[in-house]
C-alpha cells in the first residue's frame, strides 16, 4: 500500500513538475514566435496594352493611367511585401513594401518623373504600428502609407478591374507620410483619424503645387532659388512644405451584413505663399514688385469628400458606388495642374480692355489700363469644384473566372479647365468650348482640353491557380470634343483598348 501511495505521489509531482515545465517552455516559444508573425509576399505584375490611339514604344501614352506604355509589354510592378500586425497578444508591428516598375513614376510627386534618384518610390510604404486595448482595440500607424481616399488602390490584383481608373489617378493623392489611428468601436463601426504632411501625397514638389504647379517641372518653394533638384538651400524631397498639416477622416459603417457605407475627407493648406487678395494685387501692381501674403486654412484650401456604398446582397456578386467632390480655394485654384498657371493677372486683362483712370501708370502696363468697369477680383471666395462619379461591380461565377464592370464619370465643368487626366490632345481647346475658350484669350488659363471624361470597363478575371491571375480589361475612353486621336494621330473623340494584366502572387 505504502509503495502504491508512493508512486501516486511521485505521478503526481512529475505531473506539475512537466506541467511547469511545459509552461516556461510555452513562454519562451510565445516571446520569440514574433517572426513567425511576419507575413512574407509579393507579386509579379506584367500586362500587354493596346490602346488605338498613335502612342506605342517609348512614346508616353499619357491617354492612359498607369498603363501608359502601349503596344508593348511591360513590366507593372514588381513587389515585395514584409509586415506584422500590432494586435492585443503583440501590441507592435510594422510594415514595408518594396517595389519596382514601370507605374512607379506615377505614385509620388511630380508625376511622370523617371530618375528616382530625388525621391522614394522604390518604398512605396514603411511604417510602424502600435496596439491600444482602447474599445474594441485602436491601432496607430507612422510613416509612409497608401492614402485612405478612393474606391481603387495602387495594387492592380486587388481592384475589380486591372487598369486604374481615371477617378482614382487623377482626383486624390496617391501615397502620404504621416500618422493614422483606428479606433474599432464596435463590430461594425470603425472611426479613423489621419494626420499627413501634405494633401497632395509624397513627392518632392513644394509650394503648394498639387498635380504640378509648373507642369511636370520639379520645383521648390521659392521660385528665385530654382529647381529643389539642384537647389543647396532646401531639401530636394519636399513633402508638406508649411507647418500646416493635413487632416483627414474615415468612418466605416457595416450597416448589415450586405451592405457598408465608408466615409473618407482630406483636407489641407499645402501653400506657403497665398493667392492675394484686391489690396495686395493692386498694391504690387502700383510698385511693380509682387508682395506675398501669408496662406491660409480658409482662403487656400483643397478640401477632398468621398463616399463608397458597398452592396453584396449574394456571396456571388459585389456593388460599389463611389462618389468624390473636390473644392479648391486660392492659392490651391492657382497651383492646380492642368489651367491658369499664373492667375488672372492685370497684364493679361490690360490688352483687353479699353479707357485709361489709372494715374500714374504701373511699371511695365500700357496706356490700355483699366476701367472703372473693370473687376479685380482675385478669387479668394471662388471654389473650383470638381465631381466624380463611378460604378463597380463583380459576379464571381465560379472559384476560377469572375466578370467585373467599372463606368466612371468624371465632371469638371465647375473647375475652371480640365482636370489632369493628360490625354493625346492636352494644350488643345475644341472651338465649341466657349467657356474655357474665353478664358484662354484673357491669358486666364493655359489650353487644354474639355474634361468630363467618361470610361466603361468590362474585365474578365481567370484564375489559373491560386497564385496566378489573369485580367484582362476591354476599356473605352471618351468625352465631349475631339480631345482622343486615332491610330493616325487624327483627333478623335473616343479610344478603345484591350490591356491584358498577368499577376503571379506569392
Amino acid at each position: 500500500m505504502r509503495k502504491k501511495y508512493t508512486l501516486v505521489l511521485a505521478t503526481v509531482a512529475l505531473s506539475f513538475l512537466g506541467t511547469e515545465v511545459f509552461s516556461q517552455d510555452k513562454a519562451k516559444e510565445k516571446e520569440k514566435a514574433w517572426y513567425d508573425k511576419v507575413d512574407v509576399g509579393g507579386y509579379v505584375d506584367i500586362y500587354y496594352n493596346y490602346t488605338t490611339n498613335n502612342r506605342q514604344g517609348a512614346t508616353q501614352d499619357t491617354a492612359g493611367t498607369f498603363h501608359q506604355y502601349n503596344k508593348q509589354v511591360a513590366v507593372n510592378a514588381v513587389k515585395l511585401s514584409l509586415g506584422k500586425v500590432a494586435d492585443k497578444e503583440s501590441p507592435w508591428g510594422f510594415k514595408l513594401d518594396m517595389q519596382n516598375g514601370q507605374n512607379l513614376m506615377y505614385q509620388e510627386r511630380p508625376y511622370q518623373t523617371t530618375n528616382s534618384l530625388h525621391n522614394m518610390q522604390l518604398l512605396q510604404q514603411a511604417y510602424v504600428s502600435f496596439y491600444f486595448p482602447v474599445l474594441k482595440g485602436l491601432t496607430v500607424d507612422v510613416g509612409k502609407m497608401a492614402t485612405h481616399i478612393g474606391l481603387e488602390v495602387l495594387d492592380s490584383k486587388d481592384n475589380i478591374a486591372y487598369t486604374i481608373g481615371y477617378v482614382f489617378y487623377n482626383t486624390i493623392p496617391f501615397i502620404h507620410t504621416g500618422a493614422r489611428a483606428a479606433l474599432q468601436v464596435s463590430d461594425k463601426l470603425t472611426g479613423s483619424l489621419y494626420v499627413y504632411n501634405s494633401a497632395q501625397g509624397t513627392g518632392y514638389t513644394g509650394n503648394g503645387q498639387q498635380f504640378g504647379y509648373t507642369g511636370l517641372t520639379p520645383f521648390g518653394g521659392n521660385p528665385a532659388i530654382g529647381s529643389s533638384l539642384t537647389s543647396t538651400s532646401q531639401h530636394a524631397y519636399a513633402d508638406g512644405p508649411n507647418p500646416m498639416r493635413a487632416l483627414g477622416t474615415q468612418v466605416k459603417y457595416e450597416v448589415t451584413d450586405k451592405f457598408t457605407v465608408v466615409y473618407n475627407t482630406l483636407v489641407a493648406n499645402d501653400n506657403i505663399v497665398g493667392r492675394q487678395d484686391n489690396a495686395t494685387f493692386y498694391l504690387s501692381n502700383l510698385v511693380g514688385a509682387s508682395i506675398p501674403k501669408q496662406s491660409g486654412f480658409s482662403t487656400d484650401s483643397w478640401t477632398i469628400n468621398n463616399v463608397i456604398l458597398i452592396f453584396q446582397p449574394t456571396d456571388k456578386l459585389t456593388t460599389i458606388f463611389d462618389f468624390t467632390h473636390g473644392e479648391r480655394k486660392g492659392q490651391t485654384n492657382t497651383a492646380a495642374y492642368g489651367w491658369e498657371p499664373a492667375g488672372i493677372s492685370r497684364a493679361n486683362l490690360t490688352a483687353n480692355v479699353t479707357g485709361v483712370d489709372i494715374a500714374p501708370i504701373p511699371a511695365g502696363l500700357t496706356a490700355a489700363g483699366f476701367t472703372d468697369s473693370t473687376s479685380f477680383t482675385r478669387e479668394n471666395k471662388i471654389n473650383r469644384i470638381y465631381q466624380t462619379y463611378q460604378f463597380q461591380a463583380k459576379y464571381q461565377f465560379t472559384d476560377k473566372f469572375a466578370l467585373g464592370f467599372r463606368h466612371e464619370y468624371l465632371d469638371d465643368r465647375r473647375y475652371g479647365g480640365a482636370l489632369p487626366v493628360n490625354p493625346a490632345l492636352f494644350a488643345f481647346t475644341p472651338v465649341d468650348r466657349y467657356d474655357l475658350r474665353f478664358q484662354d484669350a484673357i491669358g486666364a488659363r493655359a489650353a487644354s482640353n474639355y474634361g468630363q471624361i467618361r470610361t466603361l470597363t468590362l474585365t474578365p478575371t481567370i484564375n489559373f491557380t491560386e497564385n496566378l491571375q489573369v485580367k484582362i480589361d476591354l476599356r473605352r475612353d471618351w468625352g465631349p470634343g475631339q480631345q482622343f486621336v486615332d491610330l493616325a494621330g487624327r483627333p478623335a473623340s473616343y479610344q478603345n483598348g484591350i490591356i491584358i494584366g498577368m499577376v503571379a502572387k506569392f
